[in-house]
């Protein structure tokens, strides 16, 4: 390594770019950094020179970074924070933190798995803030663009810079409304693919899981329902002759509010993992250990019980 050009380049600027990355404002990052604006303009102009490039560009609604101020944002904070530790090892104090943590799931997830999370979330962590957002195929690959701290899903090929946990295993059954005529008469893979279904999209697929196993077989169902959440979807089948074909746990959880009956799934099936996944750059962060261990923990349990003595 040479760190020749590390000596006559002064470090103390580097706080400054990403505080004004993160502010968009020389304004607001002489607030934050309690300097003038005067000195963050200087700071800023010398950071030009440093990086031969403009870095901003004014703008009615602030600082926009140049596409070379983006390449350097990802690494400039993972940096920073590698320093951070160096010289001062990070502790985390789940009594007073007051950290902001994002979480990706299902509304399935949400309702489902959650609530044990914020419970103890609460009680061990009380000035810490939780934000809730929607799962979406495309975050597996954008988790360091949109500050997730974990998700929750099922994931076969993660991305390099993704690290996860398995939490539980899962299986796919059927659910129709209790009046259905394959309530009483049972499903056999013929039957199933005759029957028009509903399918759970999420991330607007035109597929799922079930339909490459029946196209293994030579099969082909038709999809007369496309519905992104899986609550919504429960509530519309109740109310239809539509099949829905999900995750025993969901079944077991909205059987009874909905009146729906569940049914094997007619066809020999592997199962799949939930995970909790997340980005390399909280690998080692206390805080992030914390809160991924709390969520392995609950998640695990909660995913369990629901699964125990799995029959329909």
């Amino acid at each position: 390594m040479n760190t020749d050009n590390l000596s006559g380049t002064d470090l103390n600027l580097l706080p400054v770019f990403q505080v004004l990355l993160e502010e968009r404002s020389v304004t607001r990052a002489a607030g934050r950094l309690n300097l003038t604006q005067p000195a963050i303009s200087r700071n800023l102009a010398r950071l030009r020179t440093l990086f031969n490039d403009p870095l901003f560009t004014r703008t009615p609604k602030g600082l926009i970074p140049t596409p070379r101020a983006e390449a350097l944002a990802l690494q400039l904070r993972q940096s920073l924070q590698d320093l951070s530790h160096l010289i001062t090892p990070a502790t985390f104090t789940p009594e007073t933190a007051t950290q902001n943590f994002r979480l990706a799931t299902t509304d399935y997830g949400a309702q489902v798995l959650l609530p044990p999370v914020i419970k103890r979330l609460r009680a061990e962590a009380p000035g810490v803030n939780l934000e809730i957002v929607p799962w979406q195929e495309s975050l597996l690959q954008e988790l360091d663009q949109h500050d997730i701290d974990l998700a929750t899903c099922t994931i076969k090929d993660a991305p390099a810079a993704i690290h996860g946990r398995g939490v539980g295993s899962d299986q796919f059954v059927c659910v129709v409304r209790n009046d259905h005529p394959a309530a009483e008469q049972g499903l056999d893979l013929a039957q199933y693919a005759n029957y028009p279904h509903a399918l759970i999209t999420m991330g607007g697929a035109r597929k799922g899981a079930i339909d490459y196993l029946l196209e293994e077989r030579g099969l082909k169902r038709r999809i007369a329902l496309r519905v992104p959440h899986f609550v919504a979807a429960l509530a519309i089948i109740s109310q239809s002759d539509l099949i829905l074909t999900v995750p025993y746990g969901l079944a077991i959880s909205f059987a009874e509010q909905y009146q729906l009956k569940i049914l094997p799934f007619p066809m020999p099936q592997k199962g799949f993992t939930y995970s909790i996944i997340w980005h390399e750059r909280y690998l080692k962060d206390p805080a992030h250990m914390w809160l991924r261990n709390l969520v392995f923990e609950e998640l695990t349990h909660t995913l369990e019980t629901l699964n125990v003595g799995f029959r329909v």
